[in-house]
């Protein structure tokens, strides 16, 4: 009779020492060779375990009890970090996290690209480690059996949620906003979101916060069809009268009937002041455009993508505009770069940033608010030489390989499930003499850099930025160069 390939079993309990990091952040620990992946598990630990997820070849533990704790091992700054989904990473020394990083993205550009680690830079530290989320959603429920509006984030693993109060990573303000709304929607009889029996009224509430202007915008996701409004105004109307105390640069209802976790819908209406927020992003870089310097806005509507930590997408859009210096070599101040193309633009904020340097700009997206958005504050920053592009990557990439356009610098900002293969082929096929590649999935990012360099784009470098700290997400900046020249 076989011998079965390991003895564990779901509760067993062990004792163990965490030995390294994976790249979903948990600890890993091996018993009798199997691998097993620890929920808050840092390396160092010494630690008794209960399995709670057994597999052929692996297995999933939570810590009991620290028997030995790492040096890594800090107290976290959240009294819910131990029940709260939110953030993985707060008892880990910050210093330790940028290091854990910078291996997590080592480990994936070696073992699924196949690329030599040493091409993946130490880990960019944000200076504000705390307080700096400019966007946050927070799910709502009922306690059992009251109508109090509770409001957080879910327990790691599950959909129950966790009420928070205080989050030390949004700005100390969303606090205060949070506790109001949560009042206010009780007062205005607003009930809660049931997803098991879809059922109830309110969903999420949603902050967007400028960091340089000090300002929030609040939305609120309701199950509801727009067609519904004229019934719920007085609801409406009485959120509004007990939430707004002068300190929100608007409120606004988005309308999201659908089953599933989508956090939106796709229509959104004003009730109260603004329908947007601005933010303004200002460039660090010494050898950076004065327009870039002096800083400009972004118009950021609730369904607009940006990135959540404004001071670290300043850097990690810096890098990009290094690269595009780098491009023009001694032609900077002279010659602009032809045509540098941006995918998955959002806002634009990418290619706002590399305008000043070139001679056109295709920016691509696919949500149409975000185009909106992105054209009127092109207007409002005197920026006249990003031209939008309304589809998606793939199909856009395509229709530019048929009218046989050709780049000289494209960048890729893709979601976490990275590029099509297509989408890589057509940008291949536009022939850039650089790929810019901007992305916040490792595992992702691995694989299309393993096939990029099977159509001839050479992988320079790979920078990570930490524009997540607390948790195990990073983002990247990777430089690639075409390899085989066309004749001609």
């Amino acid at each position: 009779m076989a011998k079965s390939k390991h003895t564990l079993s779901k509760n067993q309990k062990l004792v163990s020492r965490i030995e390294s990091i994976a790249a979903g952040g948990q600890g890993v620990c091996k018993h009798e060779g199997t691998p097993i992946f620890v929920d808050r598990g840092v390396p160092g630990d010494l630690a008794e375990l209960q399995l709670y997820d057994v597999r052929k070849d692996f297995a999933h533990a939570r810590v009991v009890k620290i028997l030995e704790g790492s040096p890594m091992r800090v107290e976290p700054p959240c009294k819910l970090f131990k029940v709260c989904g939110g953030c993985q990473w707060q008892h880990i020394k910050y210093e330790e996290q940028l290091l854990l990083k910078t291996d997590i993205v080592r480990q994936v550009i070696q073992r699924i690209a196949g690329l030599d680690p040493s091409i993946v830079r130490p880990a960019l530290a944000a200076d504000e480690p705390l307080h700096y989320r400019n966007k946050v959603q927070f799910p709502v429920s009922h306690p059992q059996n009251s109508n109090r509006i509770l409001a957080g984030y879910f327990k790691e693993g599950s959909h129950e949620l966790v009420n928070i109060k205080h989050c030390p990573v949004q700005p100390e303000k969303l606090d205060e906003l949070l506790e109001r709304a949560k009042e206010a929607a009780e007062y205005a009889g607003l009930s809660a979101y049931d997803e098991k029996s879809h059922s109830g009224l309110l969903r999420h509430f949603f902050f967007r916060h400028s960091d340089f202007f000090k300002t929030t915008l609040l939305t609120i996701v309701l199950n509801a069809q727009q067609d519904q409004l004229q019934e719920l105004q007085g609801r409406l109307r009485a959120f509004v009268k007990e939430m707004d105390r002068g300190d929100l640069l608007g409120i606004c209802a988005n309308f999201n009937p659908s089953r599933g976790n989508r956090i939106m819908g796709n229509h959104t209406i004003c009730l109260s002041g603004q329908d947007h927020i601005v933010e303004k992003l200002a460039s660090k870089y010494e050898n950076a455009p004065d327009l870039l310097k002096a800083g400009i806005d972004f118009k950021l509507s609730p369904a607009s993508f940006f990135q959540v930590n404004s001071a670290q997408a300043v850097r990690l859009m810096d890098l990009v505009l290094d690269e595009v210096l780098l491009h023009l070599g001694d032609d900077v101040g002279h010659k602009p770069v032809p045509l540098i193309i941006d995918a998955y633009a959002g806002v634009a904020t990418i290619a706002q940033w590399v305008a000043p340097l070139a001679q056109k700009v295709l920016a691509i997206e696919e949500v149409e608010d975000a185009i909106d958005d992105a054209r009127g504050i092109l207007r409002t920053n005197g920026i006249d030489n990003v031209e939008m592009i309304h589809g998606t990557v793939e199909s856009s990439f395509a229709d530019l390989v048929k009218q046989e356009q050709k780049a000289d610098i494209v960048i890729l900002d893709p979601p976490r499930k990275g590029v099509d293969k297509s989408a890589l082929e057509a940008a291949v096929a536009l022939s850039p003499a650089k790929i810019i590649y901007v992305s916040c999935n490792p595992a992702t990012l691995a694989r299309d850099l393993k096939i990029l360099q099977e159509l001839n784009y050479e992988t320079v470098s790979v920078q990570p930025v930490d524009l997540f700290p607390m948790t195990y997400h990073v983002e990247s900046v990777s430089v690639l160069r075409r390899t085989v020249f066309s004749q001609g």
